[in-house]
């Protein structure tokens, strides 16, 4: 059952492929608005994680961020056509300004490799797209339990000339020996690890499980770390960010170097706060264990 569920998914990514871009954007944040509307359980989670991450904020405040982002969330949804089967050079046509990009060409002639940070931010699919240009990076891949999926996602990857290295050990020493041959490798930073490994550590101030790989591979080579992230402009075009990456990320304190990847995160989260992918439980884990910190239902 769901297998059919998966190829109507795939069908509909083909289809919004088929619109413009301003149209599936349009119908993304419609959907969006639905689920802000509706107050789905993905608006619930947006609500509690930028509750607790800005405090400080008004209650009014508050609930503009959260709406805002589940809008920007529909547009991302709207623009899977684009990021998965739109030709390279068409997508490429989309990215219409770029931030930083001294900070990559000085990288790519250290020939030292590049560790990319790239967090669920904006659009991170046009990454892939925009990278192409300068190399064939290595990208960390967590199969589909779904081999429909999984099929698809591969194909659709695979096409952009990404190397994909699988979420195991396997993955991890593909990575080390990409790196440490000076090429570059792209892992997204803000997803919840098992315990074993990840570190607790301060994100907007909450205490998240934070992965260690980023900072062991960044500890144990000389690899340049970059930030990146594709954020949406008002006109439906996107611009390619690229920003240094905090130093103290090689620390040899895995706690001192977690926090300093976090501090990373939101930096590049306050260029363009709704657009971050809030969606997502990153506090389901706490050290004392699986807390209910989603279970509550908020309301405007």
């Amino acid at each position: 059952m769901k297998s059919i569920f998966v190829y109507i998914g795939i069908a509909l990514i083909k289809l919004l492929s088929l619109l413009p871009l301003s149209v599936a954007q349009g119908l993304g944040g419609f959907v969006g608005r639905l689920m802000w509307w509706f107050n789905t359980s993905g608006t619930n989670v947006a609500r509690i994680n930028i509750r607790h991450c800005y405090p400080d904020k008004t209650s009014k405040e508050l609930d503009q961020l959260a709406k805002s982002s589940m809008i920007a969330y529909g547009k991302t949804i709207g623009e899977m056509g684009l990021s998965w089967n739109w030709s390279i050079e068409k997508v490429k046509k989309k990215i219409t300004k770029v931030e930083g990009l001294d900070y990559l060409t000085d990288a790519l002639e250290s020939k030292k490799g590049i560790l990319l940070i790239a967090p669920h931010h904006g659009n991170w699919e046009i990454l892939n797209h925009f990278f192409s240009q300068y190399f064939c990076m290595t990208i960390m891949y967590k199969p589909a339990k779904i081999k429909a999926l999984d099929d698809y996602i591969l194909k659709t990857r695979k096409r952009i000339k990404v190397n994909l290295a699988p979420a195991n050990r396997r993955g991890v020493a593909m990575i080390f020996k990409s790196i440490k041959k000076g090429e570059v490798v792209a892992i997204l930073p803000d997803q919840e690890p098992t315990e074993n490994s990840g570190v607790y550590a301060q994100f907007f101030g909450q205490s998240a499980l934070t992965g260690k790989l980023v900072c062991q591979i960044a500890s144990k080579t000389t690899a340049t770390l970059l930030c990146c992230y594709a954020k949406r402009l008002d006109d439906g075009t996107y611009c390619a960010v690229i920003k240094p990456a905090s130093e103290s990320i090689r620390d040899k304190d895995e706690l001192v170097a977690a926090n300093a990847l976090n501090k990373d995160v939101e930096m590049c989260i306050s260029d363009c706060p709704e657009q971050y992918q809030w969606v997502y439980k990153r506090f389901t884990w706490q050290p004392g264990g699986r807390t209910p910190f989603y279970r509550k239902k908020y309301k405007s």
